[in-house]
């Protein structure tokens, strides 16, 4: 070990002392920034993961669509079928219709599916809150949570669906009704578009209210693992007809996926002020030891020691406080993300703000995902400010002359 960098850690655990109080405040600054950082982090890694995940699990990994109906929908997913990084597929049919239960209107997204293959494309099954899929293709609807609320419909009520083609009737002599389905179940996936405003009909319900004679809007597809979605996209569309078009779940919700991403960015530069404010702290501590320790930074250039060597001492210094702040803060960040749902339990009953929490921000089970590169990001980001912290007085001590120094003291 070389004589500076011994000297920095007795200056900041002396002997006989446990910690010195300058030691103390530092390296709580520095675990203090490096918890709520990665706290942080954590939870909005979580939240984007719940989203990504209610996404595909609504969505599926790719969707082939078109603007206009697919008059050979069984030829295109027969194609799609034989492609050896698809492993399902399913047929829908989607489109804006009026929905009422007891003169209570709403204009919900219905999408016609086959039940059967949707399953193998989507997990519609891990969303269902409540009621069953049995009765779906008997003349069942399924509703979103919050259509269903607004709706005030339970599973078993039955809601009426006015079709679009009530409106072309041409034939003055024909009366088309409106269809009575029975709510089959209710679905909720946590993501807020998902929920808000849609219908699951059966495929072939959803083509009569709309007149299709079978075509379809689109197929939804699920890929094999390993098989990268964007890229698969980009391939397909070279083989299909326009206007059919291949996209990826992440084409699809590029804005709210970039929203996301920025977001979390700007979350990080902001608390990493909270670091820079400890870095301040140590390096205006440092500074006062320099002009304290005079004497001493003198009498170790009279002995030899070069001003790097002196400069050194203290670079050191802010490096040791960097890590053992670091080694602290994350450990107390992995705590408080082990505990995170009975801290936000015991704060919303505190501020009475449970309904606001739950409806807006599913909050009742916080989600949190952090990896070994997050840790690395917060950690390496910690030192650097620490040692830029110690580069100030670094600096001071090394252009102290030992002369000057031994003189005047």
């Amino acid at each position: 070990m070389k004589w500076y960098t011994y000297l920095a850690i007795k200056q900041l655990f002396p002997t006989g002392k446990r910690v010195s109080f300058f030691t103390a405040i530092s390296v709580l600054g520095v675990a203090l920034g490096v918890m709520v950082l990665f706290v942080v982090q954590s939870v909005m890694d979580g939240f984007q993961r719940n989203i990504r995940q209610a996404i595909v699990g609504t969505q599926g990994d790719l969707r082939v669509d078109s603007k206009s109906p697919i008059m050979d929908g069984d030829d295109v997913d027969t194609f799609l079928k034989s492609l050896p990084e698809v492993a399902a597929t399913a047929k829908y049919s989607y489109g804006i219709a009026m929905m009422q239960r007891d003169k209570r209107p709403a204009f919900p997204i219905i999408k016609g599916i086959d039940l059967e293959n949707e399953l193998r494309v989507v997990d519609l099954q891990k969303f269902i809150k409540c009621g069953t899929l049995e009765n779906f293709d008997s003349g069942g609807v399924i509703l979103s949570g919050e259509l269903a609320r607004w709706m005030r419909a339970n599973v078993g009520d039955s809601v009426e669906i006015y079709s679009p083609k009530m409106m072309e009737n041409e034939d003055g002599d024909e009366v088309i009704l409106p269809k009575t389905l029975e709510v089959a179940a209710i679905f909720e996936t946590g993501y807020h578009h998902a929920d808000q405003n849609i219908a699951l009909l059966p495929l072939d319900v959803m083509q009569e209210l709309y007149g299709l004679n079978g075509w379809i809007h689109g197929i939804g597809i699920k890929l094999k693992p390993n098989v990268r979605a964007e890229k698969f996209a980009f391939e397909l569309n070279k083989c299909l007809n326009p206007p059919i078009l291949a996209e990826s779940w992440q084409e699809m919700n590029r804005d709210l996926l970039f929203a996301l991403k920025t977001e979390k960015t700007m979350m990080f530069f902001v608390l990493l002020f909270i670091l820079l404010m400890a870095a301040f702290s140590i390096a205006g501590s440092l500074t006062i030891s320099v002009v304290r320790k005079t004497r001493e930074i003198g009498l170790i250039g009279a002995l030899g020691g070069t001003a790097k060597q002196c400069a050194a001492c203290f670079m050191v210094q802010g490096l040791v406080l960097g890590i053992v702040g670091s080694a602290i803060g994350i450990p107390l960040g992995m705590a408080v993300i082990r505990f995170r749902n009975d801290i936000v339990s015991a704060f919303v009953k505190l501020c009475r703000v449970e309904d606001f929490m739950l409806k807006f921000y599913a909050f009742s089970n916080m989600p949190a995902q952090y990896g070994a590169r997050d840790i690395f990001v917060i950690v390496a980001f910690a030192i650097a400010l620490c040692c830029i912290a110690g580069i100030l007085p670094a600096l001071k001590a090394a252009k102290i002359n030992p002369a000057e120094a031994l003189r005047n003291e």
